[in-house]
């Protein structure tokens, strides 16, 4: 580093190669992270299912004051393994939405066939019971007993829905987030890209003495990592996310669980960052140590 141009440009460089490390790192965590599959995975290990089906429970219990449905009508046909799948579906369909996939077949929840059975056999047995002679045609019996099905299905629907996708997408923010999701993949690869070629630039400013290209790369790598993990490390060690607004318990858990792991997997991509910049470290020492001892028997041998 004995020109001063070679210091100047190889500190700006070294500058912006930390910025695109960063902006790399993030784009590289956020592709891997944000999947239908992945935020699936994360409810079935914190086990929503079981959480939505205590929660439907409470609420069929308290609407009992207002439709008369005794809350074991309801719950007799929900269990666990359908809630799963409606679950999954509520997330296909807000990813649908997000990357421009066909979101139609992901617009109804799966069908919960004995879930109407055990409500029309309610209302019929009830009936009876009233001595109601149900008519044919336009009888107000049909009409009750549709609105109970639909009432039913929608709350299963909006319990389930554990990220709130049918909020987000009628509040328009899915719409705005959409174009940044779709070009993902380009903007990961243009950071990538960037890094790259902002090495490539650190090597061609110290084309006289390319070792040093090793302590520009280690140093952006470095001071990448921890100003990367710094903010990680405050989110995970204040317990940042357990402030989450929405206290219903589903959503609760399911959003601040993805917030957790997803801080966690770059907390450990600029990990490995910095153990990267440790190892360019150690190779430029290496051979740092390696060039003065030739150069002194250099120097000897001339003496």
């Amino acid at each position: 580093m004995k020109s001063k141009g070679s210091y100047i440009s190889s500190f700006i460089i070294t500058l912006i190669f930390v910025f695109t490390l960063i902006a790399s790192v993030g784009c590289i965590t956020a592709d891997k992270f944000a999947s239908s599959q992945n935020l699936l995975k994360l409810t079935e290990e914190k086990e929503i299912n079981n959480v939505v089906h205590k929660e439907l429970e409470k609420y069929f219990s308290e609407k009992y004051a207002d439709t008369g449905i005794p809350v074991e009508v309801h719950m007799k046909s929900i269990n666990q393994e359908y809630l799963s799948m409606v679950i999954k579906n509520r997330i296909d369909y807000g990813f649908a939405k997000l990357n421009g996939g066909d979101s139609k077949k992901f617009a109804n929840i799966p069908v919960n066939t004995d879930l109407d059975k055990s409500i029309t056999t309610y209302f019929e047995e009830y009936a009876k019971s009233t001595n109601y002679e149900i008519k044919d045609g336009n009888d107000p019996y049909y009409e009750k007993l549709a609105a109970a099905k639909n009432n039913a299905h929608a709350a299963i629907e909006e319990y389930c829905d554990v990220y709130k996708f049918n909020a987000l997408i009628k509040h328009g923010i899915i719409s705005k987030i959409k174009p940044i999701f779709i070009k993902l993949d380009t903007i990961k690869t243009i950071c990538i890209c960037a890094s790259a070629f902002l090495a490539v630039l650190l090597l061609i400013c110290n084309f006289k003495r390319v070792k040093d290209t090793l302590y520009w790369i280690g140093t952006g790598s470095m001071c990448a990592g921890v100003l990367g993990c710094i903010p990680c490390i405050y989110l995970l060690n204040t317990n940042y996310f357990s402030s989450f607004t929405i206290k219903q318990p589903q959503i609760y858990i399911s959003y601040t669980t993805a917030m957790r792991s997803f801080t966690e997997s770059v907390l450990f991509t600029f990990i490995m960052l910095i153990t990267a910049a440790v190892v360019v470290y150690v190779l430029y020492g290496i051979i740092s140590a390696f060039s003065k001892e030739k150069s002194s028997e250099k120097a000897n041998t001339k003496s």
